[in-house]
């Protein structure tokens, strides 16, 4: 049980408050720094195992993240914009590179080998194939640096959650959830993504700069979080939306919109097309017919169509709930758990839009909903459950659910983490009060 403060030793004794339903008592403080230090050390050894005992990282999709990390570290820009083939920016290159630059050799090869290797991966990473286990380490390759990723999601989160006045033991709980998460650790086990990690943390961090009002600090990481992956802009639009007037705004927007030109204009001068195709995300890539497991992934709809309502449909929703939402709330929505409950929201109608999702799509949602909880004094269970759930969903079938039954669970759990969120936002002050009262 997490206590009250202690009474002053000067002062009467005062009975502690009972709390409501649901919540739990607030401890002294937070966290000191080293005990902040140590909880991470623990919680990235926990990561770790749980990678290692799982087989190792992935080396699915990880040469669309490694080889441009690569060239990057090499001077290469060409080369790192011919190879950023997957449908992102290469924010998350830019941030490795130089952690590879400075660690070879010791570390930092684009290759790997796993002993999950199928025969259709191995067509296209001849470089990996499982006999060569015993030249090929992860742990000497860029894999590491994807693994270390964990800790900026985990910086991040405890960021976020420190700014909300939280007590060390939900720090303490917030650390272990994170490192035992299927969907963080399937970001490395089942299909290479650092990306997604590292973007959740930079989010995360960008959140907590806004709620202690450093509004170009929180512009600088949402911008860098977008180009890592392009659903950073979820979040960024609540926040935009949140904001008390338009010179706010304008000291949030501008230095995201640097970061992020930044960030694409170099690769933009090289490689136009390509750059313009890995940002939108909306080219089918010859897909002749997707029907993975989604509302949306298994409708009529041609495959061009149902990318765009993928990458478009959650920017609407989040523009619709984030409006609904300073209306309803007005400048109490820049309150820790009203702001957590829109950013829920918003990040879940990802979900809801999605053409198809791995389990690692889930790390933002299963984060901010435990966020969400600790940050209203809550224990989490219902975030259990939502995560337990979902992720015995997405591993039904490798990752991905692929059956129409999979497809209504899925969306039904993407409305309800919607609905959570958006519950969390509150009135304003004077709907609040009743009538008579002052």
């Amino acid at each position: 049980m997490w206590l009250d403060a202690p009474t002053p030793a000067n002062g009467p004794a005062t009975p502690a408050p009972v709390p409501r339903a649901g919540t739990v008592l607030r401890s002294p403080g937070p966290l000191s720094l080293p005990a902040v230090v140590a909880l991470c050390v623990v919680g990235l050894a926990v990561f770790v195992t749980i990678v290692v005992v799982r087989g190792g990282p992935s080396v699915d999709d990880a040469l669309g993240v490694t080889r441009p990390t690569a060239a990057i570290a090499d001077g290469d820009l060409g080369a790192a914009a011919h190879d950023s083939y997957l449908p992102q920016p290469a924010g998350y290159a830019l941030l490795s590179s130089p952690v590879v630059l400075l660690f070879r050799p010791f570390i930092g090869t684009p290759t790997w080998c796993d002993a999950q290797v199928g025969p259709v991966t191995r067509v296209f990473l001849e470089q990996c194939d499982p006999g060569q286990l015993a030249t090929h380490h992860w742990y000497r390759s860029e894999a590491l640096v994807g693994v270390l990723a964990w800790l900026v999601l985990a910086i991040g989160a405890l960021r976020l959650l420190r700014a909300t006045d939280a007590p060390g033991p939900a720090e303490i709980l917030l650390v272990l959830v994170l490192a035992a998460i299927p969907a963080a650790n399937d970001a490395v086990v089942e299909t290479f993504h650092p990306q997604d990690i590292v973007c959740v943390g930079l989010a995360c961090a960008g959140l907590a700069e806004v709620l202690r009002r450093r509004w170009a600090i929180a512009g600088v990481l949402l911008g860098a979080a977008f180009l890592c992956k392009q659903f950073a802009l979820l979040p960024l639009i609540a926040v935009v939306v949140a904001a008390p007037d338009m010179r706010t705004r304008a000291r949030l927007v501008v230095p995201a919109v640097v970061v992020v030109a930044m960030g694409v204009v170099p690769f933009a001068v090289v490689d136009p097309s390509g750059t313009w195709n890995t940002l939108s995300a909306v080219n089918p890539g010859g897909v002749v017919k997707l029907t993975t497991g989604t509302v949306v992934g298994m409708s009529g709809f041609s495959e061009s169509t149902k990318l765009h309502i993928a990458r478009d449909g959650p920017v609407v929703l989040a523009v619709l709930m984030s409006l609904w939402a300073r209306r309803r709330a007005g400048g109490r929505l820049l309150t820790p758990v009203a702001l957590l409950g829109l950013t829920t929201a918003c990040l879940a109608g990802r979900l809801v839009a999605e053409v198809w999702f791995a389990s690692y799509y889930l790390l933002a949602v299963s984060a901010t909903l435990v966020l969400l909880d600790l940050a209203a004094r809550r224990i989490p269970l219902w975030s259990f459950v939502w995560i337990a759930c979902t992720g015995v969903l997405v591993e039904q079938a490798g990752g991905i659910p692929t059956t129409p039954l999979g497809a209504a669970l899925a969306f039904v759990a993407a409305l309800g983490a919607v609905a959570i969120g958006l519950r969390a936002v509150p009135p304003r002050l004077g709907r609040a009060l009743s009538p008579g009262t002052a």
